[in-house]
């Protein structure tokens, strides 16, 4: 099998090994590339994949065809659309304007836009960039306006539907509910403040100061991209169909094109902000947004803040038109990875958690020991005993439930149909779990 590994990037990673050193695991490269393997054939679009350790690029590769017409191979250099994995660098741009006094996050939006309607509460710049503003979802409002979403659509007409809602979903800041347009709008703000578009503000003060040669915002249709990949749906058995979005050119929620290797430089401005006349960006970056209510948002700047087997991670993910991708860090490790891919059946943020699982095993296993234990249920007089196996959590002593439980969110976990809900004392230590099924909730066992 082979991996691709361009002559800069042995460079870079050689510079950047002497200056900081890698002493995290050893990777397993065989297990990554085992889940990749159905995808790795020329006949298949696929994935790039890059893994971010301490400073260095621990594994780069590609999987399949960037280019199935040409059997064009994906490689580490293939540039991929990264759908909202893109708004990290929106709210990046907002971050910047912010930080150098153009702007305030909490200014009226009305500010800079003043032909959105007079909302009984004014919606906030921080609430576009939180999901907090109320407004309806562009694509949304697309789909039953009959207007083709991957069509062509000019910023002024995107402008127009949403400023044509005169009601909102709720009161700005009141709820957290995903939408596009506030995304849009943030492009518009960007244009109207800084005098340029969002993909030439980027540029300057994003992409060439990091070194992001191969990332733009993809405002240009007719723009040819060198490397870059077309993107699939499944057809029939082994066959695909063409779902590039040919046509669009929408940027703001989405709309970036990017490599591995770029992204790789943006991790690491993560650790050490080389942004000039922003020396607040990355605090700026992971402030998570907070409702009038006082509730604390697992949402900030683009960035998804969660929680895997023990492990803090902070990421996104991004889907359109048969494009697939997804990115995590996992800051106090510094550690992250990012999965591009050009097969719309792929789910990049479910192999994420598996190279998660791959990578960073032992810890996992530590992570999950506290979880080990006989419990019992007085009321049924019956006890199931957990353990560790094959990396995961495992009931035995219980015919019902035996076997894996699988990880669904913090202290959760699934077994079929049953969930699995650790409850822990003042201590913060596990003291039992809660059985829930859609008939039968709340059974307690107490952990012995």
């Amino acid at each position: 099998m082979k991996r691709f590994l361009s002559q800069s990037f042995i460079v870079l990673i050689l510079v950047l090994a002497s200056v900081r050193g890698n002493d995290g695991p050893a990777i397993d490269h065989d297990q990554i590339d085992k889940l990749f393997s159905q995808w790795d054939k020329p006949e298949s679009p696929g994935c790039a994949v890059g893994i971010y350790h301490n400073g260095v690029i621990v594994f780069q590769n590609g999987y399949g065809s960037a280019n199935l017409d040409y059997g064009k191979p994906i490689t580490p250099e293939t540039v991929f659309y990264i759908g909202s994995v893109s708004k990290q660098f929106t709210a990046a741009a907002i971050a910047l304007l912010a930080d150098r006094g153009d702007i305030a996050l909490n200014d009226d939006i009305r500010k800079y836009i003043p032909e959105l309607p007079e909302y009984e509460r004014p919606i906030s710049v921080q609430d576009l960039i939180f999901h907090t503003s109320g407004l309806r979802d562009l694509y949304a409002l697309m789909t039953i306006a009959d207007v083709d979403v991957a069509g062509v659509i000019s910023i002024d007409e995107k402008l127009d539907l949403i400023r044509r809602q005169k009601d909102l979903n709720f009161l700005p800041g009141d709820e957290y509910v995903y939408s596009n347009s506030g995304y849009t709008l943030m492009a518009i703000l960007v244009e109207r403040v800084s005098g340029e578009s969002l993909r030439e503000f980027t540029r300057r003060n994003i992409f060439e100061p990091l070194g992001m040669d191969n990332t733009h915002f993809h405002d240009n249709r007719h723009e040819v991209v060198r490397n870059r990949a077309l993107s699939y749906q499944p057809d029939s058995e082994n066959k695909f169909r063409l779902s590039y979005l040919a046509n669009f050119e929408g940027v703001g929620p989405g709309g970036l094109y990017t490599t591995v290797g770029d992204l790789f430089l943006w991790d690491q401005n993560y650790y050490d902000n080389r942004l000039e006349h922003s020396p607040d960006f990355n605090e700026i970056m992971h402030t998570k947004g907070v409702l009038t209510s006082g509730d604390t948002l697992d949402y900030a700047f683009g960035l998804r803040f969660d929680e895997y087997k023990g492990l803090h991670t902070i990421g996104h993910g991004g889907s359109f038109m048969g494009f697939r991708a997804h990115y995590d860090r996992i800051p106090d490790q510094n550690y992250a990875h990012v999965i591009l891919c050009n097969l719309g059946s792929i789910n990049p943020g479910d192999i994420s958690r598996q190279i998660m699982d791959v990578y960073f095993r032992e810890k996992i296993e530590k992570n999950l020991h506290e979880f080990t234990g006989v419990y019992t249920n007085a009321d049924f007089d019956v006890s199931c005993h957990i353990i560790i196996k094959d990396g995961e959590l495992y009931i035995t002593d219980h015919e019902q439930f035996e076997g894996v439980v699988h990880y669904a969110d913090m202290d959760t976990f699934r077994r079929g149909g049953w969930e699995i809900e650790f409850i822990r004392n003042d201590r913060n230590e596990v003291r039992g779990f809660l059985v829930n099924t859609t008939r039968a909730r709340n059974i307690y066992f107490e952990r012995k």
